[in-house]
Parts: C-alpha cells; sequence; structure tokens
C-alpha cells in the first residue's frame, strides 16, 4: 500500500490478514435412529412394494451393493415412516408416495424446530447465521424466519450455502470467514434431511448403495476471528483451504430436483477419483499453508467425508496412513451414516474432543462434491485452557 505521495506505508495490525477460528460444536440427533439392519429390510419391503424384483432378488441385491451393518450401525431420520412397516400410517412414504412439495413442507417444518433449538427463546442473537443444506428448499429460509421471529434483523445478517453437497461445509466456512474477519463471528448451522429423497421405486444397483448410506444430520459451530474470547473446550485454526475441479468429471455425480424427491445419480469410479488424487491435492493444501506435506503427514489426523466405506479405505491406501489417523472418519460413518453437509462437522467435533489428540496436531479435512470437486481444509487443533 501507498500514501498519497507515492511512498510505502507499513501495514498496521488491522491491515493485516487475522486467523479464524472453528469451535462451540452443537450437533442434535435426529429424532429417530434405526439399526442399519432394520433400515435394510425397511428398504427391501419399500422396493418390493414399488414392484421390485421377486424377494430373493431383491435381497441378494441389497446384499450385494448396501451398505452392511458391519460398515453401519445406525442412522438417524426425522421421518417417522422408516420405523414401522404399516404403508397406510406413512406420511410420506405410504400409498402412492408424495410429492416434492410435501417432502418441502416436511422440510421446512423439521428445521424451523430445530433452529428453535438452537435458538431458544433466552438466546443472544448471532452477528451472523450462515445456513447450509442441500436437501430441501423454502424461501424465507429457516434462518431467516428464525431472524424475524426474534425481531434480530437490526444486527443479525443471513447468508445461505445451498445445492453444494457432501464438501458444502469448507466452502460455507470460507464465505464465513470474510464476514468472521470484519465482523467478528459467524454461526454456521447444517440441516440435513437426506432421508427424504429415497426413492424404492428405483431399483438401480447404484441407487441401492446411495439409499442404503445417507442419513439425516445436524450441527451448529462458530467461525470467529482471533479477538473473540477463545473456548476452554478448544479451537480449530484455520491454516489453508483450497478447491479444485477434476476434469472431464462432470458426471461422475449429479444432484438435481425433480416432481417427486431430489435425484442423485453417482458413479462408482468416485471413489478412485477421489483417492487417486488425494497425494498431489493433499500436498498443495499444505504447502499453501508453508507446510511439508512429506514432513507433517504422518503426525496428522484426517477427516476424510465418508461417501462410503471405500472412499476411506481407498483414502487410507493411496496416502498411506494408519489406520487410527481416518479412525473418526470411521466412527462417524458408523455411528450416523453420510449425512451430507453435516457429516465432516460431525468428524471435526470428535477431534476436537479427543484428548488423545494433542494440542496443535494438524487436521486435514478432505471431500468431494459434483462438478467433480475436490476440496479441502488444513487445521490446526488448539487447546485452550
Amino acid at each position: 500500500m501507498n500514501t498519497p505521495n507515492g511512498s510505502p506505508q507499513s501495514v498496521t495490525e488491522e491491515q493485516k490478514i487475522r486467523s479464524i477460528f472453528i469451535s462451540g460444536f452443537q450437533s442434535i440427533s435426529p429424532r429417530f435412529r434405526t439399526s442399519q439392519t432394520a433400515l435394510l429390510n425397511w428398504l427391501i419391503e419399500a422396493h418390493l412394494r414399488a414392484g421390485g424384483a421377486e424377494r430373493k432378488s431383491m435381497e441378494a441385491l441389497f446384499g450385494r451393493y448396501a451398505a452392511s451393518a458391519d460398515q453401519i450401525a445406525m442412522r438417524g431420520h426425522e421421518l417417522e415412516d422408516f420405523t414401522h412397516p404399516h404403508e397406510d400410517k406413512m406420511r410420506l412414504f405410504g400409498p402412492g408416495g408424495s410429492n416434492l412439495a410435501q417432502k418441502t413442507d416436511f422440510f421446512q417444518e423439521r428445521v424451523n424446530d430445530i433452529f428453535e433449538r438452537y435458538y431458544p427463546a433466552e438466546a443472544q442473537e448471532p452477528q451472523a447465521i450462515m445456513h447450509v443444506t442441500c436437501t430441501g428448499y423454502s424461501s424465507p429460509s429457516g434462518a431467516q424466519r428464525l431472524v424475524s421471529s426474534r425481531r434480530w434483523g437490526r444486527k443479525t445478517e443471513v447468508l445461505h450455502a445451498y445445492h453444494m453437497g457432501c464438501y458444502a461445509a469448507h466452502p460455507a466456512i470460507r464465505m464465513a470467514m470474510g464476514l468472521a474477519a470484519r465482523s467478528g463471528a459467524v454461526d454456521v448451522v447444517h440441516t440435513e434431511l437426506c432421508s427424504l429423497h429415497l426413492d424404492p421405486a428405483n431399483h438401480d444397483p447404484a441407487q441401492l448403495v446411495i439409499q442404503s448410506l445417507f442419513a439425516d444430520g445436524f450441527i451448529k459451530y462458530h467461525v470467529y476471528g482471533a479477538d473473540i474470547a477463545h473456548p476452554e473446550e478448544g479451537s480449530l485454526e484455520i491454516l489453508a483451504a483450497r478447491d479444485e475441479i477434476m476434469p472431464d468429471s462432470v458426471g461422475a455425480m449429479r444432484w438435481a430436483t425433480g416432481p417427486m424427491a431430489f435425484s442423485m445419480a453417482l458413479s462408482r469410479e468416485v471413489p478412485t477419483l477421489f483417492a487417486s488424487a488425494l497425494p498431489r491435492f493433499s500436498a498443495s493444501l499444505f504447502e499453501k499453508a508453508g507446510l511439508d506435506w512429506k514432513v507433517e503427514k504422518s503426525s496428522a489426523v484426517f477427516a476424510v467425508h465418508p461417501g462410503g466405506p471405500r472412499i476411506i479405505d481407498l483414502s487410507e491406501r493411496i496416502l498411506s496412513l494408519d489406520p487410527a489417523q481416518v479412525r473418526w472418519s470411521r466412527h462417524i460413518l458408523r455411528e450416523h451414516g453420510n449425512m451430507s453437509s453435516a457429516t465432516l462437522p460431525h468428524i471435526w467435533q470428535q477431534i476436537l474432543q479427543d484428548k488423545s489428540i494433542p494440542d496443535g496436531t494438524l487436521v486435514v479435512s478432505l471431500g468431494a462434491g459434483p462438478g467433480l470437486t475436490l476440496s479441502g481444509m488444513l487445521f490446526r487443533k488448539t487447546c485452550h485452557r
């Protein structure tokens, strides 16, 4: 920067890029948690009712393609339909099914409730809220409805990061960083109801994989600048962030609206495409932070988005990681399933709470989404006392 007469001017502290941190994780469990075994049985029955193959063949298809109970133990969901076999008592998956408008109404109902739970009547208004989702839309959004009903609109800004898929936490944080650098803090709230978009009428093996993986998930956290008081439980300091769209890969992952539900198409090559690019991509992420990938990799912890068990396995093998380095990715997949954009923040929460992971540990967060977009962030775990 130059002064009006052209001479160099020293950069003040205010002009320097401040460190940005993440903390204050609060996850809310969906209203129902059902075992993977029970959910797979429910899906088989739903496919049979929708005109699938005879029972033995359908059970064989699920046995071959679906994520097993050994890989995912439980999945959460807001809709009661998945807890019983009585089609006439199902709200959205009963006779004739439901259209996207009905599913959107249910989404809005549940998201409004989630925001009320995150911000009870006595809550102080936040400076900003970033709402993240890819599984339902309504306008005004749940965040806007909350701010309006509480009369917070003069102080609380609302932003949205929608339809980005599983990696959306990364770009949402990057957007929040800009606001946090100016105004101090941003609340990021993820509301994903993936289960609304199951389609028992689609018997394609790739769809059986998708239907056996995805679940509902909700989580909230803070993104804030260095001048905000640090919480006692610690935080993740953001060191670097990077996205990259892989060439000739637009057909690898698709997430689109339809008359009955949102529809996902997922190439079987996605895990290989994702994992094969990781060594180069991860090295560039470390380089962006001024760190040496080869030197630091062995002591880092990895939050790999568990798009499925195979993605974790391939990432571990291709990056030559110890199983302990990706244990929280496997744990979240097993205990919750794939919660789309809410999944990585659940992994970060566990890493931050894990006292066996010491202060100063580097945390490598990796995910993918439509594009095919490879996305990463590098954090440093900071334990405050």
